[in-house]
């Protein structure tokens, strides 16, 4: 189960979790734990860059 998408690897896991080692699973969930952690902090710098950007074409009172 290497390939693939992280969430349909969790939901067939889930689907059929006695298939599974628990060392497998929490190799699984520690990945997607990863990718949302970066998702994240790219939201996060996202969100900077616009405020930056909203603050900078706000002219000053």
């Amino acid at each position: 189960m290497s390939s693939g998408n992280i969430v349909e690897r969790l939901r067939a896991m889930a689907a059929d979790l006695d298939a599974f080692r628990r060392d497998k699973v929490e190799d699984e969930l520690s990945e997607a734990a990863d990718v949302i952690e970066r998702l994240r902090a790219e939201l996060d710098r996202l969100e900077g860059l616009l405020k930056a950007s909203q603050d900078a074409a706000t002219p000053p009172a």
